[in-house]
C-alpha cells in the first residue's frame, strides 16, 4: 500500500526561506501519484456504486415527467388552435343567421295590490323562436332565464325547456314564471295602479338562453341568446293580455 510522505523540519524551513531544494526522494516501493483536483471523485468506489446509481435514477425522473406534462400542454395547445380554426371556417363559411325571437302573449292569474304587502305573482308567456338558417339546427340548453319586471322590481322568472330546434324551423314555446314574496312599495303600487287605469301597463319580459347550432356532427361552443321585449297590457290584476310589443335580441359569441 502507498505511504504517503511527510516534509521535515528542514524541509519547511527551507519553504520558508525561499530556498527552491526539491524533495527527498521517496523510500524504494513507494509511489506517488498526482491527480487534478476536478477528477478525486469522478468515479465512485464499489461501495458507494449502487447508492450513485440510485441517486442518478433519481435525478432523471423529474425531466421525464417535465417532458411529459409539455407534452400534454403542447397537445392541449394544438387542440385548441383546431377548434379555432373549425370554428372561425364554420362562421366564415356558412355564416349562420342570428335566430329571431318574439313575444307571442303573456298572461296572468292576477294579483292582489296592496302598499307593502307580500304578492306571488305567477305569469304564462309564450315565446316564438325562429331559425332562419340553412342545415344549421340550434340545441336549447338548460340554465336559461326569463324574467317579467314591473319598473326596477322582478315579479316572477322561470325557464323555457330544453330542445332541438331544426334549420328553417320556427318554434313556440310556453314558459310558466312564479314569484314569491315580492314586495312593491307604495310608490310603485302607485304607479301601477295609475298605469291600469289608462289601460297601459308597461312590463319588460328579459331572456337569457345558452344555445348551439348544430351542423350534421359538428357543434359550436355555448352562444348566449339575449332577448328583450317591453310589452303593454291593459291591467295586471286581471286577466292581462299583450296590446303592444317591442322586441329586441342579440347573440354573446363569447
Amino acid at each position: 500500500m502507498a505511504e504517503r510522505v511527510h516534509p521535515t523540519d528542514s524541509d519547511a524551513a527551507s519553504a520558508h526561506s525561499g530556498d527552491a531544494i526539491p524533495p527527498k526522494n521517496p523510500p524504494p516501493g513507494t509511489y506517488v501519484i498526482q491527480l487534478p483536483k476536478d477528477q478525486v471523485y469522478r468515479v465512485p468506489p464499489p461501495e458507494n456504486a449502487t447508492r450513485f446509481d440510485l441517486y442518478s435514477r433519481r435525478n432523471t425522473r423529474p425531466s421525464l415527467c417535465r417532458r411529459f406534462l409539455c407534452s400534454i400542454l403542447l397537445l392541449i395547445t394544438v387542440l385548441l388552435l383546431l377548434f379555432a380554426i373549425v370554428s372561425g371556417l364554420f362562421f366564415l363559411i356558412l355564416q349562420p343567421l342570428s335566430p329571431r325571437y318574439s313575444i307571442l302573449a303573456i298572461s296572468t292569474k292576477g294579483m292582489q295590490i296592496k302598499p307593502n304587502a307580500s304578492i306571488s305573482p305567477q305569469f304564462n308567456v309564450t315565446v316564438r323562436a325562429e331559425n332562419p338558417n340553412k342545415k344549421i339546427g340550434i340545441d336549447y340548453e338548460r340554465n336559461s332565464n326569463i324574467s317579467v319586471n314591473f319598473g326596477d322590481v322582478m315579479l316572477c322568472k322561470g325557464a323555457l325547456p330544453a330542445l332541438y330546434q331544426p334549420w328553417r324551423n320556427v318554434t313556440v314555446m310556453a314558459a310558466k314564471l312564479k314569484g314569491s314574496g315580492i314586495k312593491l312599495s307604495s310608490s310603485a303600487v302607485k304607479a301601477l295602479k295609475d298605469s291600469e287605469k289608462q289601460g297601459k301597463v308597461k312590463l319588460k319580459v328579459d331572456l337569457r338562453a345558452p344555445i348551439k347550432m348544430k351542423l350534421y356532427w359538428m357543434k359550436t361552443w355555448t352562444i348566449r341568446a339575449k332577448v328583450s321585449c317591453e310589452i303593454w297590457v291593459k291591467k295586471v290584476t286581471g286577466e292581462a293580455k299583450a296590446t303592444e310589443k317591442k322586441c329586441e335580441h342579440s347573440l354573446k359569441l363569447w
